[in-house]
Order: C-alpha cells, then sequence, then structure tokens
C-alpha cells in the first residue's frame, strides 16, 4: 500500500493540472471577448448545402400545406341558402387554369356566364370554379353571394356546400403557420450570418 503521503502529494498534483487547464480555457474566453475577430468559426464541409437544402425543405413544406388549405377552402364551394337574390346563369366559354394557381393545386376553369335574375336585371360576368366546359350552353339556377373585389360570387342550386371541407382547410392552413414561422427564422438568420461575414 502507497504511504499517505505520496497519494496526497499525487492527489494535488492533479488537483493543480486541473486548476491550469481551467485557467488556460478562462484567457481564451476572456481574449475571445476583447476580440470576436479572433474566435475562430469552424464549420463542417458541406454545411452549407445542409442548411440551404433543409431551409428549402421547410418553406417547401410550408407552400404545401398552404396550397392545400386553399385547395380544400376551393372544394367546398358555395352555400346557396346564402344568396342574396337568385337567377338563371347561361354558361359560355371557359378557360382553365391550374395545376398551380392562387386558388390552390388541380385545375379549375373560370366562364364566361350570362345571367338573368328573377328581378329582371341581366349581368355578364366571369366565375371561376363554380362552372366548368361541360357546362357550356347549359342554363343553371345561380345565388348572388356579392362581390370579393371586382369578382361576383355565386353559387350554385344543384350543388351542396361542403362546409366541412373548408373546416379541414382551415385547420391545415393553421398547421402551415409553424413552418412558415420557422423557414421565416431561418432565412433571417442565414441572412444575418451572411451579412456578418
Amino acid at each position: 500500500m502507497e504511504p499517505l503521503d505520496d497519494r496526497v502529494a499525487r492527489r494535488l498534483a492533479e488537483i493543480k493540472e486541473q486548476e491550469r487547464g481551467l485557467d488556460r480555457e478562462e484567457a481564451a474566453r476572456a481574449a475571445e471577448k476583447a476580440d470576436p475577430g479572433a474566435a475562430v468559426v469552424q464549420r463542417r464541409k458541406g454545411s452549407g448545402l445542409r442548411s440551404f437544402l433543409f431551409l428549402t425543405g421547410i418553406l417547401v413544406l410550408a407552400a404545401g400545406l398552404l396550397g392545400t388549405a386553399v385547395t380544400l377552402s376551393r372544394l367546398a364551394g358555395k352555400d346557396f341558402s346564402d344568396a342574396r337574390r337568385e337567377g338563371q346563369a347561361t354558361v359560355g366559354r371557359c378557360v382553365e387554369h391550374g395545376p398551380l394557381s392562387t386558388r390552390g393545386f388541380g385545375y379549375w376553369q373560370a366562364c364566361e356566364v350570362d345571367i338573368t335574375w328573377d328581378d329582371g336585371q341581366r349581368e355578364e360576368v366571369t366565375a371561376g370554379v363554380v362552372f366548368d366546359s361541360a357546362d357550356t350552353g347549359t342554363t343553371v339556377r345561380v345565388g348572388d353571394l356579392g362581390r370579393d373585389r371586382t369578382t361576383r360570387l355565386l353559387a350554385r342550386a344543384d350543388v351542396e356546400a361542403r362546409p366541412w371541407l373548408r373546416w379541414i382547410g382551415y385547420a391545415v392552413g393553421f398547421l402551415a403557420l409553424l413552418p412558415t414561422f420557422v423557414g421565416v427564422l431561418l432565412l433571417r438568420e442565414v441572412l444575418r450570418f451572411r451579412r456578418s461575414r
């Protein structure tokens, strides 16, 4: 067995070596605070590409969820019982839009429609999403839901609204907020890092 004095001396030497190591670390931190430009940031090779791909993935996920929310809302249709007035619409020429648009994913058509309201007024409008080319030349019972900016909102009497689909769209849109927020924060940090270099 080792004498007590030798063990104490060896343990004291270990403690002093640990103190010297801590002093070196503290001196390095103090030097870094004094001159932040002296601090060396080590980045692994390819980390810029990985960061770019991750950011792109987050933003594509957010855009996909938002597009899905808009698509579900479009497919829900409008409720005919909310109409302010009713009339007969004769569908003319239709133009197809899509597959990606402000109305979401998939193809939809905007048609020129000649409407004769029950009060005798006539109106020519271009209605999107309500009609398609299969309705060309036919007369359809419609309801007036008012205006949205420059567009007349119409609801068909022969198409039942699906409000549950609109609520699912709202939920998906709410889920899209998280990746959108994360993507914006990541983009801000990437731009801030590039600017500071």
